[in-house]
């Protein structure tokens, strides 16, 4: 399995756009993208409207509720960069975000999985466990502000060999956040500093 990285931008209430003129706006910013598939709206707002799939290392997904893009590491020193032009292209169809979430997928070698099992559990009682999902929740006191952090290791025998290690941070929800490029570049370093700190196991 390979690392990736996925930024949901969250649509402010009662967004309304064209699928058609959005699609051909993000294709003309992002051709690697290829060809999107655009889909018939519903009542709900988070069913798909536009989905680019073509691409496995760069892929994204538009509705009324949010903006999802999921990159591999080709875009990683990028990622601040295509939040804030996503930001962009939209406030030209009179759209903006009010929050974002960033879900950072590590995967780590086998040999991590016994420290794992060392560090945060009780040797004895999961001695015979064959997969294990433990998961957490803090709040991150950042420069910016405070941040939601889940923090996440998975192990699935079936699916992969190795420890998966998952950050899911957050702005609140109760809380807009004006997503200017600034704003966009300290969230993904504070974020990435702090997956650094925690993921040396």
């Amino acid at each position: 399995m390979k690392d990736n990285k996925e930024v949901v931008l969250f649509f402010d209430i009662n967004t309304n756009f064209d699928s058609l003129s959005v699609a051909k706006e993000l294709s003309s910013r992002y051709p690697e993208l290829g060809n999107p598939t655009i889909l018939p709206p519903t009542n709900d707002p988070k069913s798909p409207l536009i989905v680019f799939k073509e691409n496995p290392d760069f892929r994204l997904v538009v509705s009324l509720s949010n903006v999802n893009f999921i990159i591999n590491h080709t875009y990683f020193d990028n990622i601040a960069s295509i939040a804030f032009d996503m930001v962009d292209a939209f406030e030209e169809f009179k759209s903006s975000f009010t929050r974002i979430g960033y879900i950072s997928n590590i995967f780590l070698p086998s040999k991590s999985i016994e420290k794992v099992k060392n560090k945060y559990l009780n040797e004895e009682e999961i001695n015979d466990v064959v997969d294990f999902n433990l998961s957490w929740y803090r709040e991150l006191n950042t420069k910016l502000e405070t941040l939601n952090c889940w923090e996440r290791f998975i192990t699935d025998h079936h699916d992969f060999d190795d420890l998966l290690c998952q950050y899911d941070i957050n702005t609140p929800v109760e809380k807009s956040i004006d997503m200017n490029m600034k704003f966009l570049k300290n969230f993904f370093k504070e974020s990435n500093d702090y997956i650094e700190k925690r993921i040396d196991l």
